[in-house]
């Protein structure tokens, strides 16, 4: 459970920093490489907090910190189950996935709690749970014994209950190491960064019909051609939409595509684990 007060760092690695547990060597190693591409300087001699997330407690998120100590960027690392690890997802911005100061703003803004000096005289019951890219949210139980899905993004509350979420989590678990980076020494070989555009400009999921057969190829190609690419996802029984815009991408040199799209930031997310999961529009 988390305390609502600001989490202190704990022990920090980055990137070359002497002796380290093979978790904080390879989260090193990607933050060293990572943080050579466009839009990720302020990773260059970040701090790196390590804190498991779950369920199952079997991955963890890296947030890294500035000389102010404001989040620069996140890292999200499976243990995988023959051993090692594998980059799920990653970027860059003040305001990551799990940011318990937008947590706490977003809740003074609902009004699911008065103030923020309130949360701190009265820790707030709390769990981080990532299951896959679409499925990461604050699980909040309220002091009347109520339990809550808050977006680990946004912290807006989802309209879902344990019901929606632990079926959510059954059909996209299998899903959530798809794509990732597994290689020790891996590299980006290409990237793209384009322009920020809003996703709500105009609604094309309402009026077109979405890319047949979308794969990396096809998305690359398109995002080259510097056309604007909304992806969409309707989960939890669609009581929730997600639409994301796709910025960019980093390919690996093993041919992982990690899409870019504007949330609170940059967001790279594996192509592999959400081209089965919703829908990719055109403009």
């Amino acid at each position: 459970m988390l305390a609502a007060a600001a989490p202190q760092p704990p022990s920090t690695v980055n990137g070359e920093s002497s002796p380290a547990s093979e978790l904080e060597r390879q989260a090193g190693f990607w933050i060293q490489t990572i943080a050579k591409q466009k839009g990720f300087q302020d990773w260059l001699g970040a701090k790196a907090d390590i804190t498991p997330i779950g369920p199952g407690q079997h991955g963890w998120l890296v947030t890294l910190r500035g000389a102010d100590s404001w989040p620069v960027g996140y890292l999200i690392i499976h243990a995988k189950e023959e051993g090692g690890f594998q980059l799920g997802e990653y970027g860059a911005g003040r305001h990551p996935v799990f940011d318990p100061n937008t947590l706490y703003t977003s809740m003074v803004h609902q009004g699911l709690i008065a103030s923020y000096a309130e949360a701190t005289k009265r820790p707030l019951k709390l769990e981080r749970l990532y299951v896959h890219p679409l499925l990461a949210v604050w699980k909040w139980t309220s002091p009347d014994g109520q339990v809550r899905y808050l977006d680990a993004w946004t912290a807006e509350e989802l309209p879902i209950t344990d019901k929606h979420w632990k079926q959510a989590a059954i059909n996209l678990r299998a899903e959530s190491l798809a794509g990732g980076i597994a290689l020790m020494n891996g590299r980006i070989s290409t990237s793209r960064t384009n322009e920020i555009f809003d996703a709500y400009e105009r609604m094309p999921w309402l009026t077109k019909k979405p890319i047949a057969g979308m794969q990396s190829k096809l998305l690359v190609s398109l995002l080259d051609q510097k056309r604007q690419i909304r992806f969409t996802s309707e989960l939890y029984d669609k009581q929730v939409l997600f639409v994301w815009p796709a910025i960019g991408y980093h390919r690996w040199d093993d041919d992982s595509l990690f899409v870019s799209f504007d949330q609170y930031g940059s967001r790279f997310i594996p192509m592999a684990a959400i081209q089965s999961e919703g829908l990719f529009f055109n403009d």
